[in-house]
């Protein structure tokens, strides 16, 4: 809470100088698209989790913010589904042989914070870059995971729910930092609307997992580490632009 309060102050008085600059707006907009989502792991989940592999979502959401000149600064509400699909190299239990492996998917609201820089190339095209961090509020989520034996025909499969929260039994914490870097091109249609069009790449900047739930669970007695989430992020969007002292 206290760093969304920091946000706000910091928004209000870049607010204030972008309606007051020469040669700026205000805009709203809409985005959609699609990204790949995977988990970075580090020490022992490493190595019990040596492929990860990328999983489609879908994105969309409003943005708000400044243009001043050149530059940007501009935030809104994104959903976004994440996750990854990972497993285990043959493992040797009671059972026998086996290999393990999950799909698991998870849904976030985020809000993104990100001053970014526009350069035209004409006057109907440019290119920008834009960066910053990302906050991430879990919504839900739910794995579905698989164990096969060798020898056997029998799949063991099984479902879960995944909780967000700081709970003894949420697995992954309420909210998650991330940071993005987002290169991209826009085109302008007409004297208040842009059309645009990104990638961004948002990397968590801290472990996923809830500090609670790991301590009460054993399995990360055995198996310690962190695990982060990463994303490529592909949108189209549309901007509608307020302007101040005319720029076209």
């Amino acid at each position: 809470m206290k760093r969304l309060v920091l946000l706000l102050t910091f928004l209000c008085p870049m607010g204030f100088i972008a309606l007051n600059a020469q040669s700026s707006s205000i805009f709203i907009g809409a985005t959609g698209g699609a990204n790949l989502s995977k988990f970075k792991f580090t020490e022992d989940l490493k190595e019990l989790y040596p492929a990860s592999n990328s999983l489609l979502g879908l994105n969309g959401g409003v943005t708000i913010g400044f243009e001043v000149q050149n530059f940007t600064l501009h935030t809104g509400l994104q959903y976004i589904q994440k996750g990854s699909e990972y497993q285990t190299d043959n493992f040797e239990d009671e059972q026998g042989t086996g290999f393990y492996s999950a799909t698991e998917k998870l849904h976030y609201l985020s809000i993104p914070l990100l001053i970014g820089y526009r350069k035209y190339l004409g006057d109907r095209a440019g290119v920008s870059i834009a960066a910053g961090p990302s906050f991430n509020f879990g919504l839900t989520g739910k794995i579905d995971d698989r164990i096969e034996y060798f020898g056997s025909d029998e799949v063991d499969v099984q479902n879960y729910k995944v909780l967000f929260g700081s709970g003894l039994n949420e697995d992954y914490r309420g909210v998650q930092m991330g940071f993005q870097v987002s290169p991209g091109l826009f085109f302008v249609v007409n004297d208040h609307s842009k059309v645009t069009f990104n990638v961004t790449w948002d990397s968590g900047t801290a472990d996923a997992f809830n500090p609670r739930y790991k301590d009460a669970n054993d399995f990360f007695d055995t198996y310690k580490g962190d695990q982060r989430n990463h994303s490529t992020i592909f949108t189209i969007g549309y901007e509608y632009h307020f302007t101040f002292n005319d720029r076209y």
